[in-house]
């Protein structure tokens, strides 16, 4: 939400001195920050791998950094350019370097292999990269995957992170409730929790913040936009 005020695309549009809202719902479209060159100093070479094999290059950059869209295919890109150098799986690269051979949700499987796995034999991630088709996988192997998804995931939740802190800094109201979407969110064993520590870093004095869980995606943010829309017409009409 966002005083209309402070919108200055609706200058001389909205006249909020005319009994009109002085608030409304905005779409950041947030995911094509960077799309500027904003985001140059902090994108790697895998990035823009990524990018360029995707169907709109230099577009949606902020997304592809934090997205489950493209979080496997980061680590995939990775992975890859490490067996090419000779650092995993004794140099083997060709099952690796298939596009779109490595979803988000292994990403997901493999991090919590690591955090169930006491005995760190690492059982699931050998069977995920053995249904990939690399072989010769040791252990050693494994846990540099897992480092890797580890490294990928914590870089989105930290950039999502600074995004919603920026929001809120930007609302300035003592509580929100944040809504949050996505299988990512959904099933990384530790996206939820690496998300809420760092959105407490940038928040300036003692705003206040919940994060919640939105399990049918878009269809309950179209229907609140409905209820509060029709409700703020009733008052207006009681009034």
């Amino acid at each position: 939400m966002e005083k209309i005020e402070r919108c200055s695309k609706l200058e001389g549009v909205v006249d909020i001195n005319d009994g009109g809202p002085d608030e409304m719902i905005i779409n950041t479209e947030w995911g094509a920050f960077g799309d500027d060159g904003a985001m140059d100093s902090i994108r790697t070479r895998f990035d823009e791998e990524v990018d360029r094999g995707s169907i709109n290059p230099g577009k949606q950059l902020f997304e592809k950094m934090i997205s489950g869209m493209y979080m496997g295919e980061i680590v995939r890109v990775v992975l890859e350019r490490l067996a090419r150098e000779g650092l995993l799986f004794n140099g083997e690269y060709e099952a690796i370097s298939v596009p779109g051979s490595f979803p988000t949700k292994f990403v997901s499987e493999i991090e919590s292999d690591v955090l169930e796995d006491e005995d760190r034999s690492f059982q699931k991630t050998f069977q995920i990269l053995e249904d990939i088709g690399v072989e010769n996988v040791s252990a050693m192997d494994c846990a540099n995957v897992a480092y890797v998804c580890s490294l990928v995931s914590t870089r989105a939740a930290h950039m999502t992170a600074a995004g919603i802190a920026m929001l809120l800094n930007r609302m300035n109201k003592k509580y929100v409730t944040v809504g949050v979407d996505g299988s990512v969110y959904r099933f990384h064993p530790s996206f939820p929790k690496l998300l809420d520590e760092k959105i407490d870093n940038p928040i300036k004095g003692d705003l206040e913040y919940q994060l919640m869980l939105s399990e049918d995606g878009s269809g309950r943010g179209a229907a609140l936009v409905a209820a509060v829309a029709s409700r703020v017409k009733r008052e207006r009409g009681e009034k």
